[in-house]
């Protein structure tokens, strides 16, 4: 299998955009008083900046700022103060990072199968725009991935000599290769891969071996008990953690929010 040629699907790569969008504001808001105006303006370089008195607009930003009331912001028949609009953006971009958060969490869980203590999880193979869907069982004890020849069988896929094995019933075995267009696992994709295949005798509750060859180049963790491959396990971790806090101030009343954005030395009017 081909090295250095791993991708990570788009989604998780851009899930990040909104949270840290979502941060940026939130790191913002903190620095203001639980009673301030706020106001923002789009700078030179496209980004949204968020100041709590009109007079810190430099002039040439300043007809940007917004007059008029937002259609339906209306509370008792008065429109919505500045400072209750951008809590109410605010929530709007805890929910937007929250759904990504959400999608990037899932991407980084694969659900696994466990028999006899081994893991078996789904493995697609693409050749010729064709693909194979197949339960592999991962082995750190084999040098290289294996698939079983009629696992492969709906591909149609070239294969050549590569050599010979010796299977764990001591038996000596042709080996063969296949060049595939993709491997995808998880949320990796590793383009250009080569894999072995064997001609494979009986039953069999998986499709071949997912070997080292692809293993070394990445980390996991098995959750035994939720039968889950969590892969990049510090990353997950990292994004459960702001999960929970995003969670939590998404259930927080106003002025609460804002006290938990604020910094610890700064009061709150």
């Amino acid at each position: 299998m081909a090295e250095g040629l791993f991708k990570r699907q788009g989604r998780l790569s851009a899930a990040r955009g909104p949270l840290c969008k979502s941060l940026l504001l939130m790191l913002v808001l903190a620095s203001l008083p639980v009673s301030a105006e706020i106001y923002h303006y789009i700078d030179e370089r496209g980004r949204k900046v968020f100041v709590n008195r009109q007079s810190q607009i430099p002039i040439q930003f300043r007809d940007q700022v917004e007059t008029r009331a937002e259609p339906g912001a209306l509370n008792s028949h008065q429109e919505l103060s500045p400072r209750d609009r951008q809590l109410n953006r605010l929530r709007s971009e805890i929910d937007s990072s929250l759904a990504s958060l959400d999608e990037a969490i899932a991407e980084l869980e694969t659900p696994v199968r466990i028999i006899d203590n081994g893991v078996i999880l789904p493995v697609r193979a693409v050749y010729g725009g064709r693909r194979a869907d197949t339960q592999m069982l991962l082995d750190t004890g084999a040098s290289g991935t294996v698939f079983h020849r009629e696992a492969l069988s709906g591909l149609n896929g070239s294969t050549y000599r590569a050599g010979k094995a010796k299977v764990a019933s001591g038996d000596i075995i042709d080996v063969h290769a296949i060049n595939l267009d993709r491997i995808e696992i998880g949320p990796f994709k590793i383009k250009s891969a080569r894999a072995m295949v064997i001609d494979h005798i009986g039953r069999s509750r998986h499709d071949g071996l997912l070997g080292m060859d692809f293993l070394r180049q990445v980390q996991y963790k098995v959750d035994f008990q939720r039968k889950v491959i969590i892969w990049e396990p510090e990353r997950y971790e990292e994004l459960k953690a702001k999960r929970e806090t995003l969670k939590a101030q998404q259930a927080m009343g106003a002025n609460e929010l804002i006290q938990s954005l604020t910094p610890k030395d700064q009061p709150v009017d």
